[in-house]
């Protein structure tokens, strides 16, 4: 899968650790954040670059850090189109992408470890829409999916 991932000063290494981890699964990796400890971005820097890269098409989904998740998910969901949400576990990091189809994967580095960020990203990553879901509740899915859409038209113009 072709991802756009970013990390602002205080999330760098994991990021740097998640991203060797991506590449070792075989993943095409766009890196829009710091490059360097020394030259530091912040939160409200590197959520624009991933939110542009998933609408434009460079990137099928992407993924952001910061300290808690909370200001790159807050940052990239002023973006008409992008639905980012904070996972601190892999069981929400997958039903992020199973029940609300977020296509920015949020997390904090003050939140979470290596290797449960490892976790996290796999599960988000190997999730299907509606899977493991009855026809129902996907129809229900589908359907709240379509009215977030709606409110967007409503509320971003």
């Amino acid at each position: 899968m072709r991802l756009a991932i970013a990390a602002e000063g205080c999330s760098f290494e994991l990021m740097q650790a998640v991203k060797e981890h991506l590449v070792e699964q075989g993943h095409e990796v766009i890196d829009l954040g710091m490059q360097r400890a020394e030259e530091p971005m912040y939160f409200y820097e590197t959520a624009p670059r991933v939110a542009a890269a998933v609408l434009d098409g460079r990137a099928e989904r992407g993924i952001l850090t910061c300290g808690t998740g909370m200001g790159v998910c807050i940052c990239a969901n002023k973006f008409k189109g992008i639905y980012a949400g904070v996972a601190e576990s892999a069981t929400t990091a997958r039903l992020h992408y199973v029940i609300n189809r977020a296509n920015i994967l949020c997390f904090g580095a003050w939140i979470v470890g290596r290797l449960q960020a490892f976790d996290i990203v796999d599960a988000y990553l190997s999730a299907e829409i509606g899977q493991g879901m009855s026809e129902e509740r996907r129809r229900v899915q589908a359907q709240g999916f379509e009215k977030i859409k709606q409110y967007e038209e409503q509320n971003f113009k």
